[in-house]
């Protein structure tokens, strides 16, 4: 993620250690995506335990750096609000 908005010139992170929040909402979106494999896996094809492991693990290391990134702009826009001055370019 960059340090500064290429657009704006907007310091991400506001102080040092900012983005330690952004571990929660990491935590937070890893817990849902375990629940909802253990619903598909436990409920809907009745899977063994060992099937379960596997799948969750795989998925969650392929959606690591969505994950990451995921959490850390969520965690941002808690607390940095955009304001729009009117003069955004839209793209059709």
């Amino acid at each position: 993620m960059y340090d500064n908005c290429p657009e704006c010139r907007l310091k991400y992170e506001k102080e040092p250690g900012f983005f330690y929040g952004a571990m929660y909402v990491s935590y937070a979106l890893t817990v849902a995506l375990w629940v909802g494999v253990a619903i598909i896996s436990f409920g809907i094809f009745s899977f063994s335990p060992w099937v379960f492991l596997g799948f969750g693990i795989s998925l969650l290391l392929i959606l690591i750096p969505l994950i990451y990134r995921l959490s850390r702009v969520i965690w941002m826009n808690i607390f940095i609000h955009y304001k729009s001055n009117g003069s955004e370019k839209i793209i059709k």
